[in-house]
């Protein structure tokens, strides 16, 4: 929406744009503005006769409802010199924020999603980076693994943060380069469980164009592109809790989003296989295996560390689950912050930044469609969830999970062992050592700054610095 206001109907009082137009009145926080620039264009038809009349076009952000915002634009018009007056203010009090970035890594996976990662890149993301006044350097993957590639040979001191134009996916394989050259280059034993973590120290962003993104869901309460690219360019960081994995004594991935056995891996192992569908494999598939599928069904020993479980005992070792369909851990404190209406992801996100405890799912055999009718809830995690008779939520700082054998009903081929030894990460398939894994929480350290163009660091064991409310 553009907007176009005469220059006496503008002004720059204590950090805010006050407008006066219409016998309206209203304020944009200078925080909010995007950028401005003088133009020489013609502002309509009339100048457009008589000749090209200055003014301002300056861009900011609007905030909707559900966490969506959008760019505006309002022309001021007015003289040539009170139009740069203007700009120079503006200009001047965005430059005293030493939150926002100047210079940003941008790293683009052009075919995951719907395989538009390019256009929306070409078209939304980098108008508003321009508007903004935010130098780019572009890095497009040209084949899988090849994002671990283009990152471990950026220099990542050289930007302000870096922005991953894709999903879950691409973000995982930033996250886990990036923080293993942190506990490499700190000389860090990051295969303990127990080793404190040292932090990422530049801030990363995610713009949503992938088949997962809920990371995104998580940091802007929804997943518009416009929404998050201007989350970016307003520069405010938070750190988001990382968890861990670990098999056969060596940490193998990190985690932002969940960490599951069993049927989810199955679902995401069998859509990966069945590529010839295309983007209608991510709903075939898990009907499919939920509607037709004979359940697979294996045995579980579960330990739970330091957290407070829903039997309100403190710590639980060596709990024997019995069969179970699969182990789900969520990166946040889902089971506590859940309500009757829909979850609120971006104060979830919020609250788990506060506690140093996450949710972890044990769903046990039930009955297809009962199944069913819990797998749909997954879509807003109400509290209702959480009070199936066969799911078994627990409140935990860190777990280990033991595959003790597969579904005595299902031949023990080669393709059971190797289902009972395949872990999904934020969509990613890792293998087990032995049907064996730990998750741990790594948060918390002390805050600090050090230098302008990166602030809010070292908060906490092992976290991403993101771009957030």
């Amino acid at each position: 929406m553009v907007v176009k206001i005469d220059f006496k109907s503008i002004s720059v009082e204590e950090e805010r744009l006050k407008i006066s137009a219409n016998d309206k009145i209203c304020d944009i926080d200078i925080c909010d503005v995007i950028g401005c620039h003088l133009s020489e264009e013609p502002a309509g038809f009339l100048s457009a006769l008589f000749g090209s009349y200055p003014y301002l076009v300056v861009r900011y952000i609007s905030k909707g409802k559900d966490y969506k915002w959008t760019a505006e634009t309002l022309q001021v018009a007015g003289s040539k010199e009170e139009c740069e007056a203007l700009q120079n203010k503006i200009n001047g009090i965005l430059g005293q924020a030493n939150l926002r970035p100047r210079r940003l890594g941008i790293f683009i996976n052009p075919v995951g999603g719907g395989g538009n990662s390019l256009n929306v890149y070409k078209n939304v993301v980098h108008p508003l980076f321009k508007a903004a006044n935010i130098k780019c350097d572009v890095n497009v993957s040209e084949r899988p693994k090849h994002m671990i590639d283009l990152i471990n040979c950026f220099d990542t001191a050289s930007v302000d943060g870096l922005v991953i134009v894709g999903g879950d996916g691409s973000l995982l394989e930033v996250l886990n380069c990036l923080l293993t050259r942190a506990q490499k280059e700190a000389d860090l034993d990051y295969d303990q469980p127990t080793c404190k973590l040292k932090p990422l120290e530049v801030p990363i962003g995610i713009i949503p164009t992938g088949t997962g993104n809920g990371t995104a869901r998580g940091l802007y309460g929804n997943m518009d592109v416009v929404t998050a690219v201007l989350h970016i360019i307003r520069g405010r960081t938070n750190y988001n809790n990382i968890q861990a994995v670990y098999s056969g004594g060596k940490m193998v991935s990190f985690s932002g989003v969940v960490i599951a056995c069993g049927l989810f891996t199955d679902i995401m192992y069998e859509t990966d296989r069945q590529r010839w569908l295309k983007r209608a494999r991510y709903s075939v598939i898990p009907l499919y295996m939920l509607l037709f599928k004979r359940p697979r069904l294996f045995k579980v020993k579960l330990s739970i560390f330091s957290g407070k479980s829903t039997s309100n005992d403190d710590s639980m070792e060596a709990q024997d689950l019995g069969e179970v369909r699969s182990v789900m851990s969520l990166y946040g404190d889902f089971f506590n912050n859940a309500t009757d209406s829909k979850m609120d992801f971006v104060k979830l996100s919020r609250e788990s930044r506060k506690t140093d405890v996450f949710t972890l799912l044990a769903f046990k055999e039930s009955g297809r469609l009962e199944f069913m009718s819990s797998f749909l809830l997954f879509l807003s995690f109400t509290r209702s969830l959480f009070q199936k008779d066969f799911i078994a939520p627990y409140t935990v700082t860190g777990y280990r999970v033991k595959i003790l054998s597969g579904d005595k009903n299902l031949p023990q081929d080669a393709h059971v062992a190797r289902m009972n030894n395949l872990l999904d990460v934020d969509g990613e398939m890792i293998d087990l050592v032995d049907g064996e894994y730990e998750v741990w929480n790594h948060i918390r350290m002390q805050f600090s700054s050090i230098s302008v163009k990166r602030v809010h660091i070292l908060r906490q064991d092992c976290g991403m610095n993101i771009w957030r409310t």
